[in-house]
């Protein structure tokens, strides 16, 4: 009876945790079967020591933390059947839980998922991007984009988010910083071999020693970012992971 109720709520959480609007996710308590599948909701006792009234001998919290997110990570990639997605874990922020990452490759979208109140909850819906990138442990997200061709002789730039616990990113959230560059061309359309780059905070134009020192305070290095994907594998293959 527990084994069907933890795939059933697991299964509609995977498939609905990130429907949130207003920028909110809905947070679902986990169902009173699954916390006593657990030894009970970050109480850190046993069943056990708990009718004996014996005494409470706390669980350290990264084996609680290990236990929860192994349990809950697994049911959900079980239930997603779709062999478009791979999945990889990172340290987006700084706890000891490590965040799930869900990408779509066929329209290049991520998910982000966490353990919270002991129930998965979704930090990131389905936000596309060409590349997705993330500072380890600091919250920080960059999303990088192109455009007229990308590179010196056209646009790209970078768009930073903070990602929190309280709420789920999508395409709609303002970026705290952004850059962005684009070539110029002189009258007969010809590439000038120069480009402007223009810095925002909060979609408000700043000068560049403003905005960097912005990304310094963020935890925005110029060689610290790590691709989402980048050690992402299989559905069978998180399954194994997770198990271990």
């Amino acid at each position: 009876m527990r084994k069907k109720i933890l795939t059933g709520v697991l299964s509609f959480l995977l498939l609905s945790a990130c429907s949130a609007t207003n920028g909110g996710a809905p947070q679902i308590s986990r169902p009173a079967d699954l916390v006593e599948s657990v030894g009970g909701a970050g109480s850190g006792t046993s069943q056990d020591e708990s009718k004996d009234g014996g005494a409470e001998t706390p669980t350290p919290a990264t084996e609680e933390g290990n236990h929860t997110y192994k349990e809950i990570y697994a049911q959900a990639v079980t239930e997603n059947t779709d062999s478009g997605k791979v999945f990889s874990l990172i340290y987006l922020d700084n706890d000891d839980i490590p965040e799930m990452v869900v990408c779509d490759r066929g329209n290049n979208s991520y998910s982000i998922y966490t353990v919270k109140d002991d129930a998965i909850f979704c930090m990131v819906d389905s936000k596309t991007a060409v590349e997705l990138s993330y500072f380890e442990r600091t919250g920080i997200l960059c999303e990088f984009a192109s455009w007229n061709g990308g590179g010196d002789e056209g646009g790209y730039g970078q768009y930073y988010y903070q990602a929190v616990k309280d709420g789920t990113l999508t395409d709609a959230a303002t970026p705290i910083l952004n850059d962005s560059y684009n070539a110029v061309y002189n009258e007969e359309n010809i590439y000038t071999g120069e480009g402007i780059t223009n810095y925002y905070y909060m979609g408000q134009e700043t000068d560049e020693a403003a905005y960097k020192e912005l990304q310094s305070s963020l935890g925005i290095t110029s060689d610290g970012s790590r691709l989402c994907s980048e050690n992402a594998v299989g559905r069978e293959e998180m399954l194994t992971a997770l198990s271990q």
